[in-house]
């Protein structure tokens, strides 16, 4: 994941979610899995607010209770890899803690 193979204009051919807004429920699952902060709730829907923020390792997908997440390939803008560098330790050990709650 996160292989990317062309760039055009800031934009590179990846993995990055896409949200099924006619399956999400609104429980904010996801937002609360998202490590970088890719997420927001728009009318109590799940939004990809900004792509430069998506990792594309789907941390989201697993906290999903309803399926309405998927990785999409497809162009986007490139990850913003200075977006690790303000993570916490402590934060990410609690969102990992979360995400692995909803798999069981």
């Amino acid at each position: 994941m996160g292989i990317c193979i062309k760039t055009v204009e800031n934009k590179k051919t990846r993995f990055i979610v896409a949200i099924d807004e006619d399956k999400c429920i609104g429980c904010e699952n996801c937002i609360k899995a998202c490590l970088t902060g890719a997420l927001q709730m728009v009318n109590g829907k799940a939004k990809l607010i900004n792509e430069k923020l998506c990792d594309g390792f789907g941390s989201c997908i697993a906290a999903c209770q309803n399926n309405a997440i998927k990785l999409e390939y497809r162009e986007a803008e490139e990850f913003d890899w200075s977006t690790l560098n303000q993570i916490r330790f402590e934060n990410l050990m609690k969102k990992l803690r979360l995400t692995s709650l909803k798999l069981k």
